[in-house]
């Protein structure tokens, strides 16, 4: 094996971890931004965080969260049941 294919393979591999822990990476964000909707964080607080619009950032992630993990509508107290 030449110099040049080590190198090659060498390349291929790193962009093969590289791949995996940014898919492990946008999985964690997918969490956190779970997190932070279901503790009443606004999509513009999350915007400003990633440094992006409001609109980014929903269009982002609004479809990755599951059904589970997306904020509930309040309800006031004078509609909750006895």
């Amino acid at each position: 094996m030449t110099a040049k294919d080590k190198a090659l393979s060498a390349l291929a591999a790193h962009r093969d971890r590289a791949a995996k822990l940014r898919a492990q990476l946008d999985d964690k964000d997918v969490e956190m931004v779970a997190a932070c909707r279901n503790a009443g964080v606004t999509w513009r607080e999350i915007g400003a965080v990633f440094g992006v619009t409001e609109v980014t950032v929903i269009k982002k992630y609004n479809k990755k969260l599951t059904i589970e993990t997306r904020v509930r509508p309040k309800t006031s107290s004078s509609e909750e049941k006895p």
